[in-house]
């Protein structure tokens, strides 16, 4: 009995052992489940939740003003061919397709590509036209519009263009195309394809490297939206196991969706392109409904290596891959087998409107500073608002190739600036701060320089408005004076030829830009009248002024001097230059328009009297090279400015289309050999040559 005691002692000890040494890994395990598992599948679970709740932070984006045809438009048959270049448009000989346009002489035949304005949804059209003597002659006897220019975007720190669209907007080929490449089980995994893990894990695991993927589509997104930047085993477990999540919690349709706004299509310098929308636009310049076959496979091809299969850098890598997509569409069934060999036999079609990139940055600069009046830093970079401007991309254009001749018609140390605006409406239609395009300095808008002669205009103004009696008939002493300012000094104005031509009519004075007829002028009028009557038009004016106020002697910088001469070149309709027309929301209701037409508080008969003088001006004054030496046809206005030694060298003038101010000068503010009409008049005359 005692026997049998000591045995089932030593069989209890040793179940006992047996028990403990069993125990401890099982409570090892749960303690591992518990205190590494656990918390990871919570962190996987916020990792899908933020994916599945994450808001896109859009760009908005900024487009130039549409071109709109209309019966008589002027536009001449170079401006048209850029614009069309610009916006990415194909020249072919044949009967031309959406996107394409055939010329003979001086007939076009444009298929356009269709825009979804603020006003309405123009579809594509055909549009048919001659220009004859830069005029428009439609077949259509309505208002057509080429869609804007998209000249640049309000990026959040990311630096993602991204665009998104709802799946049944897509076109259905790329849609189903892009699941029989990249995922052809997608509609029947739950997040995870565990046969392609495996036939990958064998390949890789033969390779002894990662050579293959497994990744469905829903792996491809949380791959996208967690931004790993290399492949390991433990990333393939985070990507299969969030996978299996987002499909438990999102429909296939949503997560299609979001996978076709996200997936990632290369770069644009510094900005990431993402999204099929935003990919068609940068490589083809078309609305991605608009693709064709061949383009949208291309599109799908990227998709496997942006870099190695990108159709600029690597053209026959491209197509290579564009025609295994191909293929891949034919052998499912998504193409037919005649639309299979007519798209491999294409050119990749490539836009070429990146080549013709023209510099936008200073009018941007305007652009920035109107919106931030009514719009936050917020609500511009992340809520995708549709911005239309009133840039005109021929003319600036024009403006930029201008100005970067600047010194090869003049001194090498010389600098320039450009202000052009629509003669009627003030539209803001180019800026130009610099010749040079590699300059960060905005001179239009930021240079603040005396404006010198630019000011008679104004005073004479001011004297019709103020001045009891007078007019352009009345007579004024141009001889030597001496005025008593108000330190006590004497300051003694002299007039440009060193010369005094006795009593002149106000006309003349004007005409001629005499500084002693002008100081004359002043005096009677009254330095606080003249300073009343700026201050009325917009200007802060320091009170405490020197006489020399009378010829210029005030900072402004180009941008201003536009808005004051815009009131001549409209007749006093517009107080402001404008930038901006409109500003719509992501889903095109319109949330602001620009309003461009204010009354001056000038007499618009007084505003005649002051552009008849500087019509004049051009036919034999101080600008008379206009018609002279560069021979410019047409009904020109404006007037000349210099200050002391050449410093600053200013033009400022306008036919019945266009308002250009032209300011030249050195950025030391050192003394320059030229005047008004051999300095800056030169860049303007070139300037209205070639528009």
């Amino acid at each position: 009995m005692k026997q049998n005691t000591t045995l089932a002692k030593k069989k209890n000890k040793t179940k006992i052992r047996w028990f403990r040494w069993l125990i401890k890994p099982a409570i090892f395990c749960v303690g591992v489940a518990i205190g590494l598992c656990s918390p990871w599948y919570f962190y996987i679970q916020h990792v899908t939740n933020s994916i599945i709740h994450e808001t896109w932070e859009v760009p908005s984006v900024v487009y130039a003003r549409p071109l709109e045809f209309y019966q008589g438009l002027q536009l001449s048959r170079k401006a048209l061919l850029f614009e069309l270049d610009l916006l990415g448009y194909q020249q072919v000989t044949g009967s031309p397709q959406l996107g394409q346009y055939q010329v003979h002489n001086n007939a076009f035949d444009i298929h356009s590509k269709g825009f979804n304005f603020p006003d309405g949804k123009q579809p594509p059209q055909r549009i048919k036209l001659n220009i004859t003597n830069s005029a428009v002659a439609l077949q259509s006897h309505e208002i057509i519009r080429l869609e804007p220019k998209v000249m640049g975007h309000f990026f959040s720190s990311a630096f993602e263009n991204r665009h998104p669209m709802k799946l049944e907007q897509m076109p259905n080929s790329l849609v189903q195309g892009i699941q029989a490449v990249e995922d052809r089980e997608f509609k029947h995994h739950h997040g995870v394809d565990w046969w392609g893990i495996t036939r990958a894990m064998v390949k890789n695991i033969m390779a002894g490297k990662i050579v293959q993927g497994g990744s469905t589509i829903t792996q491809q997104l949380v791959k996208n939206k967690l931004q790993y930047d290399q492949q390991s085993w433990l990333r393939k477990l985070h990507e299969a196991l969030a996978a299996t999540l987002i499909e438990a919690k999102l429909s296939k349709k949503d997560i299609l969706e979001m996978y076709l706004n996200e997936i990632f299509f290369g770069q644009d310098g510094k900005v990431a392109i993402h999204g099929v929308v935003d990919a068609a636009s940068f490589y083809f310049a078309k609305p991605v409904e608009r693709l064709a076959i061949h383009e949208q496979a291309v599109l799908v091809g990227i998709i496997k290596g942006p870099s190695w299969y990108n159709p600029i850098r690597n053209p026959e890598r491209a197509i290579q891959r564009r025609n295994v997509v191909l293929k891949v569409w034919h052998d499912t069934g998504i193409i037919n087998t005649q639309t299979w060999q007519t798209a491999q036999a294409k050119p990749l079609g490539l836009s070429q409107h990146r080549k013709l990139k023209t510099d936008y940055d200073d009018y941007m600069a305007v652009v920035k500073m109107q919106l931030k009046r009514q719009f936050s830093d917020h609500e511009l970079k992340q809520n995708g608002l549709r911005i239309f401007t009133n840039l005109d991309p021929y003319v600036q254009y024009i403006s930029n190739q201008t100005a970067r001749r600047t010194r090869q018609w003049l001194d090498a140390n010389m600098e320039a600036a450009m202000v052009i605006s629509n003669a009627r409406t003030g539209e803001l239609l180019a800026m130009t701060g610099s010749q040079s395009p590699h300059s960060q300095f905005n001179r239009a808008l930021l240079a603040r320089r005396q404006i010198g002669s630019l000011i008679k205009p104004l005073v004479f103004l001011a004297a019709l408005e103020r001045l009891s009696g007078f007019d352009l008939d009345s007579m004024l002493e141009d001889k030597p004076l001496r005025v008593s300012t108000r330190d006590g000094k004497a300051w003694q104005p002299k007039n440009w030829d060193q010369q005094s031509q006795g009593r002149i009519t106000a006309r003349h004075a004007l005409v001629h830009s005499r500084n002693q007829a002008t100081v004359d002028l002043g005096l009677r009028l009254g330095l606080d009248n003249l300073i009343d009557f700026l201050e009325s038009l917009g200007l802060n004016i320091n009170r405490a002024q020197h006489p020399s106020l009378f010829l210029g002697a005030i900072e402004l910088t180009p941008f201003d001097v536009q808005h004051l001469y815009a009131m001549f070149s409209t007749q006093g309709q517009v107080q402001k230059i404008n930038a901006i027309r409109s500003v719509s929301d992501a889903d095109n209701q319109t949330l602001s328009r620009s309003k461009t037409t204010v009354n001056h508080p000038v007499s618009k008969q007084n505003i005649a009297q002051i552009n008849q003088a500087m019509h004049l001006t051009t036919v034999s004054g101080s600008a008379r090279k206009i018609t002279g030496k560069f021979a410019l046809t047409g009904h020109y206005f404006g007037k000349t400015g210099t200050t002391n030694a050449g410093k600053d060298s200013w033009f400022s003038g306008f036919d019945s289309r266009y308002l250009a101010t032209v300011w030249v000068g050195r950025d030391d503010n050192q003394a320059t050999p030229y005047s008004g009409s051999s300095g800056a008049l030169v860049l303007w005359a070139h300037l209205f040559k070639n528009l």
